[in-house]
């Protein structure tokens, strides 16, 4: 007779399979929600780099914004998200800050916030 117990349970491979079912569904759920922001970033550096936006208001940086957005199939940003701060060397600083809430299962939700900040005339 063996005296050692080999190999897992089936409740022991039940729970290795969930954890595995539940990460799967997670990694599906927010990647898409990364790869989005992948595309706000390049429309914030696009808007950004343009000659004259330093002078631009945030309804003209929104609008060159979101003909990059509408072609990279962005949602998640509104005008309402964008705002232009001063710096304290006069510069202005372009910050876009939104958030995204996906349903993961039943009443569960994540919750992802972004803020992508640009300096306004800078080009690199």
């Amino acid at each position: 007779m063996k005296r050692t117990q080999q190999g897992m349970t089936i409740w022991g491979w039940l729970m290795v399979l969930g954890l595995i079912g539940f990460f799967s569904i997670l990694t599906m759920k927010l990647l898409p929600i990364y790869m989005e922001n992948m595309s706000v970033k390049k429309a914030v550096k696009i808007a950004a780099s343009e000659p004259g936006a330093d002078k631009s208001k945030v309804n003209q940086i929104y609008n060159k914004m979101s003909k990059q957005l509408y072609i990279d199939n962005v949602n998640s940003v509104k005008e309402s998200d964008l705002d232009i701060a001063l710096n304290e060397d006069g510069s202005k600083t372009l910050i876009v800050n939104y958030e995204v809430r996906v349903p993961i299962m039943f009443n569960v939700d994540a919750v992802v916030w972004f803020e992508e900040k640009r300096e306004l005339g800078a080009t690199e």
